[in-house]
């Protein structure tokens, strides 16, 4: 472990509760300054800082520059090694898929100030949103693959849990067949007991006709479909094609319509298919565009199996955008090779505003093999409160909540965040002073 990695050391922590320590990373603390670009004042000490979540409201507004997708390939013919690359030519700042040599020519420019620094630091942060809005899907995508059945009465108090902690939007449940999804069997019980839930939307699945009247009976006010960019998926995962899949949205869509319930459109394997593997962009706009024409009023794009880098990620959102209304779009990112967070980042640089997670990065798909849980809803929280951005989620409450599901599968959360606070907070508190 080199010294840039080493954790922080036991004798420098202050004494202080686990809710004052995520405090110090809530959503009030401010974008970081390029004098503070690591974890420097403006996220452990604060500053004082607007609404608008800027460290100086002075500063003039910089227009996010938009630049054409592009492959870049490393120069390898130096004998010099990466890293010694790295050091000797500095860090490289990156929009959208282009390397910007800028902030390179002026680190080594005697005529760079603060004010350059500035202008690079505000070309990467200014696309961001300033608010996001998560959709936490953990209660259905999060526990549908559980090879033990959780009691419905845990899952109502999960929910309620989830909505204690500022979360707007929680994914209750999915009207299917117990059949396909027996884990999911309890739907009617789990609606109707979160139902009235105040100020809170609770969407649900429905995959077809049959399944959006039982959950309008159970008291749903919002439902959601689900479409895949894959075909061999489409098949194995909801038994038809993905024309035959539409045809039936499309009657979804249209009772929907008559009562004035709001759907939600998903569209899974973005980025890539167990069966087929890689999935043209086309496909996923195609789709998307689809579900948008029938009415569904957002679109969350699903990496089902969490194949999806940054650099398959952007062209399968351009792609999509070129179809869809950016503000129409959410994405639905799956952590199994650890890259949810980095597509996260790029999809808000491209103006995306709405993330769904799962608390304590619950999920996988019983229909996508070696899919793994759904990025963890609290890493999400810390990775926007470090941004500045506001989510309206109290991470402590969140944590609760993940500890509190995990406690009852048996297993620890796989939230990085949570483990990390939990474990600062463990050692922080066997110290005697």
């Amino acid at each position: 472990m080199s010294s840039l990695e080493e954790p922080l050391g036991l004798d420098k922590l202050p004494s202080m509760s686990t809710i004052d320590r995520i405090q110090r990373f809530s959503s009030g603390a401010c974008r970081p300054r390029v004098d503070n670009l690591g974890m420097g004042n403006c996220w452990i000490e604060g500053r004082s800082c607007s609404t608008s979540n800027r460290c100086n409201e002075d500063d003039e507004e910089y227009t996010a520059e938009t630049f054409p997708w592009k492959r870049q390939t490393r120069d390898l013919s130096q004998d010099d090694s990466f890293c010694q690359k790295t050091l000797t030519k500095g860090r490289k700042s990156m929009k959208f898929g282009m390397i910007d040599d800028s902030f390179s020519d002026c680190q080594n420019s005697p005529k760079c100030n603060t004010k350059d620094l500035q202008d690079l630091a505000y070309k990467f942060l200014n696309g961001i949103p300033r608010f996001v809005k998560i959709v936490e899907v953990g209660p259905r995508d999060g526990l549908q693959n559980e090879k033990n059945t959780v009691p419905a009465a845990v899952k109502i108090e999960l929910i309620h849990r989830l909505a204690s902690t500022g979360l707007s939007v929680i994914e209750a449940t999915s009207f299917v067949s117990p059949k396909w999804v027996p884990q999911l069997a309890d739907a009617k019980d789990v609606m109707q007991a979160v139902h009235n839930l105040r100020g809170i939307r609770l969407p649900v699945l429905t995959p077809n006709l049959k399944g959006f009247e039982a959950a309008i009976a159970a008291g749903a006010r919002e439902v959601a479909v689900f479409a895949s960019a894959s075909e061999s998926f489409s098949k194995s995962n909801i038994n038809c094609s993905i024309e035959e899949s539409l045809v039936r949205f499309r009657a979804v869509t249209r009772a929907a319509k008559q009562l004035s319930i709001p759907v939600r459109g998903y569209v899974s394997c973005v980025a890539g298919c167990p069966v087929e593997g890689p999935i043209p962009p086309s496909k996923v706009a195609y789709v998307a565009r689809e579900l948008y024409d029938m009415g569904c009023f957002e679109i969350s794009l699903g990496d089902t199996i969490g194949v999806g880098t940054p650099g398959t990620v952007v062209p399968m959102l351009l792609a999509v955008m070129a179809v869809v209304p950016i503000e129409k779009l959410a994405v639905h990112f799956h952590d199994t090779y650890g890259q949810s967070l980095p597509n996260i980042l790029v999809s808000l640089q491209m103006g995306i505003s709405t993330v769904d997670s799962s608390v304590a990065g619950l999920g996988g798909c019983p229909y996508a093999k070696g899919a793994s849980g759904n990025v963890a809803t609290e890493d999400v929280v810390y990775m926007l409160n470090g941004l500045g951005v506001k989510t309206n989620v109290d991470l402590s409450k969140l944590m609760l909540a993940g500890d509190f599901i995990s406690n009852h599968l048996g297993r620890p959360s796989t939230s990085k965040t949570a483990i990390a606070l939990n474990r600062v907070t463990s050692d922080a508190s066997k110290i005697s002073y």
